[in-house]
């Protein structure tokens, strides 16, 4: 996810804050479930919105886009104020790029011609890795300083083999809007929602910090449709989750046991069969995944 604004006046960008319309804030070039989810600017919406990448551009890219973040939104009658502040190890972009990434990031037709404030169910970063526009030191870099940055609150850690049951760990893919939104629900019933890049690495790889993190009472593990994949031969392949997910599905058994896991699936998606006697939830159009997941963890005893 990312968020993309555009502004027509060129001196934008140049200093703190920025006014515009509410009803030029995730709605226009905005897919419908996502502008449900953020149009309303409530307090939820508003810290997700914060905890996106940002790109900054000038109508039809009159100078170099910047990428940066959103550090705080003020709402107003008509209209919104915010602060933001560019990433200092991304370099700029030069003109020309955004207009060339445009299937990429989901630009649409006119859109570099229309001020507003557009949210792209989109990896920005990664796409900007792998076009060659930042370096993956200059990545890895960014990211350790958003860590450092983070205030985070200080994890109630368990010793080993104990279970903290205020905690739900979440493993996800690349969709972004699935996880927030499983995120929400697991605050709405009243747990704190452990997702690894959100808790700070303290120099851990990323199975260390798959350690670390998941003493917990209850993980919720997201197959969704990121990757496609087949067996030698075959000309056609299968939707399927991303291989880290698969991966710390099986972990996250071992650890916990099998009842204090559900998967999540989403659409038409190969799951593996050396674990087909887990509990999968079906993530459809209607809420129904909610109840079924509150029923699992009812039935390991806790007090929902």
């Amino acid at each position: 996810m990312f968020n993309l604004l555009i502004s027509g006046n060129s001196e934008s960008w140049n200093t703190n804050p920025y006014e515009l319309s509410k009803s030029r804030v995730a709605i226009e070039y905005t897919a419908d479930q996502i502008s449900e989810r953020y149009k309303s600017l409530d307090a939820r919406a508003i810290e997700e919105l914060k905890s996106f990448p940002s790109l900054f551009v000038i109508e039809n890219e009159e100078i170099e886009s910047k990428v940066g973040y959103i550090t705080d939104i003020r709402i107003r009658q008509k209209t919104i104020v915010f602060n933001f502040e560019f990433d200092p190890i991304f370099p700029p972009l030069p003109i020309g790029v955004i207009e060339s990434l445009r299937t990429d990031i989901d630009l649409g037709r006119w859109e570099l011609s229309r001020t507003h404030w557009a949210v792209k169910d989109e990896p920005l970063l990664e796409i900007l890795l792998q076009k060659g526009h930042i370096t993956s030191q200059q990545f890895d870099a960014s990211q350790a300083i958003r860590e450092q940055e983070a205030n985070e609150p200080e994890l109630v850690l368990t010793a080993p083999g104990e279970f903290n049951t205020s905690q739900v760990f979440i493993v996800h893919g690349h969709d972004d809007l699935i996880k927030l939104e499983m995120k929400a629900y697991i605050e709405e019933l009243g747990f704190e929602p452990i997702i690894l890049h959100m808790q700070a690495s303290s120099g851990r790889t990323i199975i260390e910090k798959i350690e670390h993190y998941s003493n917990v009472g209850f993980a919720v593990v997201l197959y969704t449709p990121c990757d496609v994949g087949s067996k030698v031969g075959e000309l056609t392949g299968s939707y399927r989750a991303r291989q880290n997910v698969v991966f710390e599905h099986g972990y996250l058994i071992g650890k916990l046991g099998r009842s204090r896991v559900v998967a999540v699936v989403k659409g038409q998606i190969e799951t593996p069969n050396d674990i087909s006697g887990v509990v999968y939830v079906s993530m459809n159009n209607s809420d129904s995944w909610k109840q079924e997941i509150h029923n699992e963890m009812a039935s390991i005893g806790y007090q929902l």
